[in-house]
C-alpha cells in the first residue's frame, strides 16, 4: 500500500481492509467510482485467526492462507484500477461532516496526517477481541489461545478447554464447544453467569461443563501451544492449575468506532447502528462487520454486507449532482461554498432527457431526421462517465434529437431495439433515422469515440 501525501476528494472511503471492507472495495471499483481505501493492514481479525472452517464452498483453509488470499486481492485491484483506487496506510484519527455533503477525514500514518474529503463513507473498522491481560495470552494467541467458538471450537475435539468470562459471549461459546470438547472449564469471577438466563439454564444441565466460580486466570501456561491455566481463588486466594489444551477468553471487544462517533449514532456498546442496508444515521455513510450492531460477526455475514452497502453507496454517488466542492469549500471558505452550491443546485434540478414508450414508439420512430439515443441504467458507473459526452455532442450537433431511455423503466423501447439486436451493456449509443436503427456502438471505456463515430 502506497501513502498518500496530498490532501484529495473522493466518492467513497472506505475505511477498514478486512473481509467486509474489501468486499464493498471491488463492488466500487467496478463502478468506476474513486475511492480510497484506508488501513493499517490488510486483513483484520483474519491475522488472528488460526484456521477457518465454514468459509462457504472450501473445507478448511488456514488463517494465514485467507489472509494471503485477501492481500492477493488487494494487489489485483490497485492493478486493475490504477486510476480509480488510491490507498492510505494508517488509522482514521478524525472524521467530520464538511460543507458541500462532504465528508473530511483525517488519518494518521507513518509520514503524518493525511487529510482528504468523501461524498460518501463505508466504515469497516471491525473491533479488536479483548484478551486475558496475564503472562502467556498474548504470546499463546492462535496457538490455543482462541476466541470465536463457531469458528475455531471443531480444533479441539475432544479435548479440555476453559471459557474464561460469564456474559452472552461467553455462554454461547460454552454451548458450541461443549459439541467438540471433552470438558469445558468455565471460569467466572462472580458467584453466578450475567448472561442470558435461558443459555445459563441450558449450559448448567450439560454434563460436560465445569463451572469454577469465584476465581481469575492469573496465567496461560504453555510454550509453543497452551498446556493449562493457573488460576487463584478470590475467596482464599489459594492458587492452582487445570490443564487444558485451549482457552476462550470471553470478555468482549472494543468496537472500533470512537472516531466516527460524532457523525453516527451508536449504542451503549458502541456498535455503530445501522439499517438492513448497513445506512447509519448520517446520510452517504454505512457501516459493515463487526463494528456495528449486527447480532452475528462472522466472515461470510461480513462479506454479504459490504456488498450490500456498496451497491446502495453506488446508487447514492450517481444521485448526486456531479460537481464536487473543491477542499477550500469542503473545509469552509464562504466564497468558494456559495459558488459551488449553486453549481450543486443546479445540477440537482437537471434530469436526463428520458422518454416515455409512447414518445420513442411514436415521436421517436416517425421523426424524419437522426436521432441519437443513449440506453442508460440508473446507478451505472459507466453510464455517468459518458454523461458530459453525450450532452457535449447535443450541443455540437443541434440538428440531431438526443434522447436516453432507462433500462428497466422503457421495456417497450428495449422490445423494439431487441428486434434488431440484444441490447446488452449499458450505456448503449444507437442511431436511428427515420424509424431505423443505422448504428449501434457499445464501449464502456471509450465512450466519447462512440458518441463521436455515431454524429460524424
Amino acid at each position: 500500500m502506497e501513502t498518500m501525501t496530498e490532501k484529495k476528494m473522493y466518492d467513497v472511503a472506505v475505511i477498514g481492509l478486512g473481509p467486509a471492507g474489501l468486499s464493498a472495495l471491488v463492488y466500487l471499483l467496478e463502478a468506476h467510482l474513486n475511492v480510497v481505501a484506508v488501513g493499517p493492514d490488510v486483513g483484520g481479525q483474519i491475522n488472528d485467526t488460526p484456521e477457518i472452517t465454514n468459509w462457504p464452498f472450501i473445507p478448511a483453509l488456514t488463517g494465514k492462507a485467507f489472509q494471503e488470499g485477501m492481500v492477493a486481492f488487494f494487489d489485483n485491484l490497485q492493478t486493475k484500477f490504477p486510476e480509480y483506487l488510491s490507498t492510505v496506510k494508517g488509522s482514521i484519527t478524525s472524521a467530520a461532516e464538511a460543507a458541500g455533503k462532504m465528508y473530511k477525514i483525517t488519518a494518521q500514518t507513518a509520514e503524518g496526517d493525511t487529510v482528504f474529503f468523501s461524498r460518501a463513507l463505508i466504515i469497516a473498522t471491525g473491533a479488536t477481541r479483548k484478551n486475558l491481560p496475564v503472562p502467556g495470552a498474548e504470546e499463546l494467541q492462535g496457538k490455543g489461545v482462541a476466541f470465536c467458538g463457531t469458528c475455531d471450537a471443531p480444533f479441539f475435539k475432544d479435548d479440555r478447554v476453559a471459557v474464561v468470562g460469564g456474559g452472552n459471549t461467553a455462554l454461547e461459546n460454552i454451548l458450541t464447544l461443549s459439541k467438540y470438547a471433552r470438558e469445558v472449564i468455565a471460569v467466572i469471577v462472580t458467584d453466578d453467569f450475567t448472561g442470558n438466563p435461558d443459555l445459563k439454564g441450558r449450559i448448567t444441565r450439560l454434563p460436560m461443563v465445569r463451572v469454577i466460580r469465584n476465581t481469575e486466570v492469573i496465567e496461560v501456561l504453555g510454550n509453543s501451544t497452551v498446556t493449562g491455566i493457573k488460576l487463584r481463588d478470590l475467596k482464599t486466594g489459594e492458587e492452582r492449575v487445570e490443564d487444558v489444551e485451549g482457552v476462550f477468553p470471553s470478555i468482549g471487544a472494543t468496537v472500533n468506532s470512537r472516531e466516527f462517533a460524532g457523525i453516527v449514532e451508536t449504542n451503549q456498546f458502541g456498535e455503530i447502528t445501522v439499517g438492513v442496508l448497513g445506512e447509519t444515521s448520517a446520510q452517504g455513510v454505512w457501516a459493515i462487520g463487526d463494528v456495528t450492531n449486527g447480532p452475528f460477526k462472522q466472515i461470510g455475514i461480513a462479506t454479504g454486507q459490504g456488498i450490500t452497502a456498496a451497491l446502495s453507496a453506488i446508487g447514492y454517488i450517481e444521485a448526486l449532482p456531479s460537481t464536487s466542492p473543491c477542499e477550500e469549500c469542503a473545509e469552509g471558505s464562504p466564497s468558494f461554498k456559495e459558488k459551488v452550491l449553486a453549481q450543486q443546485q443546479k445540477e440537482e434540478e437537471f434530469t436526463y432527457p428520458d422518454v416515455t414508450d409512447e414518445q420513442f414508439l411514436g415521436e421517436v420512430l416517425e421523426r424524419s431526421g437522426d436521432t441519437l439515443l443513449m440506453v442508460r441504467i440508473e446507478g451505472c458507473g459507466d453510464c455517468k462517465v459518458a454523461r458530459p459526452h453525450f450532452f457535449e455532442a447535443r450541443d455540437r450537433f443541434p440538428s440531431m434529437n438526443f434522447i436516453t431511455i432507462e433500462w428497466e423503466k422503457n421495456p417497450g423501447a428495449m422490445a423494439w431495439l431487441n428486434e434488431h439486436e440484444k441490447v446488452r451493456a449499458a450505456p448503449t449509443f444507437i442511431k436511428i433515422s427515420s424509424g431505423r436503427e443505422v448504428g449501434r456502438k457499445v464501449d464502456m471505456e471509450r465512450p466519447r469515440e462512440m458518441i463521436e463515430a455515431l454524429t460524424s
